[in-house]
């Protein structure tokens, strides 16, 4: 009884540590939910797949289609998704 309680608790950590909108807490979120919602539901950021660590173009990418984001808060976001939403493998098939 006592091992259901605990992986009850640590089930409920683990679920609180994901938001709602699915993209995980951390440094540099707040950022990212501010800026790049702006234009689009954070679920095409949570379910974008990355074969090589392009966050960096992506940003880029968005900011010179009008995503408004200091040199600062470009630098965080990508942080972030680099720590949060790692590489899905490599360009190999």
């Amino acid at each position: 009884m006592r091992l259901l309680a605990l992986a009850i608790l640590l089930a409920a950590g683990a679920a609180s540590a994901q938001t709602t909108d699915g993209l995980p807490a951390g440094p540099g979120r707040s950022d990212t939910v501010r800026i790049c919602t702006g234009c689009h539901d954070a679920g095409v950021i949570v379910h974008r797949t990355q074969k090589t660590a392009a966050w960096a173009d992506i940003v880029q990418a968005m900011v010179e289609k009008g995503a408004e984001a200091s040199s600062a808060e470009q630098a965080a976001i990508i942080a972030y998704l680099q720590k949060a939403l790692p590489p899905k493998g490599d360009l190999a098939p």
